[in-house]
């Protein structure tokens, strides 16, 4: 970073100005997204949700745009377990920020989860922002930028917004109220339709569904069906209201879709 000194103080600052002043609560991750990866600044930053135990997650949300149409829940299904980062995190529960540079060894840079990653979105040198998460669970926002590794002052910056993010999620927690999760097996939801609902609550299309999970639009379109069908309804809007109901999926990705 080239900042004068004081410089990741005031975007800090106006950082946290935007989000208290942000009118339509729904947007913040988004914005903290996009000013995340203009301040550091990066190529792409994504949020993700993992159960570790389970080895699945999602990406709640990104920047840039065109990362809702990237694969990012097959590339988390496929790699998360290899990712130095997301291993290192799973394995002390840390909640220190981290670049990929001081955790990962030969095998991460030789090995297929770094290629993958690298050809299908571009992702090189990466850092971690660590969310506070229930036992067995990751939250994390990562940051990828192509070449240049992160420097002594893009940490300070990520300790910095990392708190942050932490103090909105608990914001929203207590204001608006998450629903404690559900059981999809008790709707005899499959996994692969749990990954498809949290999409169609984004509004993403079938074709955008289908690329982001390595599916074709076909599969997508019958994981929907089955998604309406165990629900008891016709139509995405009432899938969503009752997928929210039963908490299944948190109350912002549902605000999200409307």
């Amino acid at each position: 970073m080239s900042d004068r000194p004081g410089g990741v103080a005031k975007k800090i600052h106006d950082l946290a100005l935007e989000i208290i002043t942000e009118k339509q609560p729904v947007r913040v991750w988004p914005l903290l997204m996009h000013r995340l990866t203009t301040d550091l600044p990066c190529d792409l930053a994504v949020l993700v949700d993992l159960n570790w135990n389970a080895g699945t997650g999602h990406a709640l949300t990104g920047a840039p745009d065109w990362l809702h149409e990237a694969p990012l829940d097959a590339l988390i299904h496929a790699h998360m377990r290899s990712h130095p980062l997301l291993r290192h995190y799973a394995d002390t529960r840390d909640l220190t920020p981290l670049s990929m540079d001081e955790v990962a060894d030969d095998r991460w840079w030789k090995g297929e989860g770094y290629r993958a990653g690298k050809d299908a979105i571009g992702i090189d040198r990466q850092l971690a922002l660590p969310l506070s998460a229930r036992p067995g669970r990751i939250r994390s926002v990562i940051m990828s930028r192509s070449g240049v590794g992160f420097s002594d002052r893009d940490l300070e910056y990520a300790v910095l917004a990392r708190s942050l993010l932490d103090t909105v999620e608990a914001h929203e927690t207590v204001v608006i109220g998450r629903t404690p999760p559900g059981d999809p097996a008790e709707h005899k939801i499959t996994p692969r339709e749990l990954a498809v609902l949290p999409l169609l609550c984004e509004g993403l299309t079938a074709r955008a569904i289908g690329t982001r999970l390595a599916i074709t639009q076909a599969t997508v379109s019958k994981h929907t069906e089955n998604i309406y069908r165990k629900l008891g309804v016709r139509d995405r809007v009432s899938a969503l209201r009752k997928a929210h109901s039963l908490g299944l999926v948190p109350p912002r990705r549902f605000a999200e879709s409307e």
